[in-house]
């Protein structure tokens, strides 16, 4: 499949896997706060798709809890999307928010 398309399916999984957080994931924010999807990619022969994403408190259950609504996932993107192979699935905890964090602690610390 060509780039173009890949970074549409991209473009059109992340607005899926967004929405499916925000309307059955409701009830888990009390664990995870607000829980953000920053990234997919899609690799170039769809056998994989990487899912990054981020929450404001207890990173380590995230991955897991998200991987247990994979299915449900699939489902709404089998209703959408049409595809002969489905890419599998991988969620994976985007640290660039708390990277970022640190990086501008230490400059706000040379400051002082």
């Amino acid at each position: 499949m060509n780039s173009e398309r890949i970074k549409k399916l991209e473009s059109v999984a992340k607005e899926l896997v967004t929405s499916f957080l925000f309307e059955e994931m409701a009830d888990e924010v009390l664990e995870f706060g607000i829980i953000t999807v920053t990234d997919i990619v899609i690799s170039s022969d769809i056998w994989y798709m990487d899912i990054y994403i981020s929450s404001l408190k207890n990173p380590e259950g995230l991955t897991k809890a998200v991987a247990k609504h994979a299915a449900q996932i699939q489902r709404k993107f089998n209703k959408s999307v049409s595809i002969r192979k489905f890419p599998r699935m991988r969620f994976r905890y985007d640290e660039t928010g708390s990277v970022s964090e640190e990086v501008a602690r230490a400059m706000n610390d040379l400051k002082r």
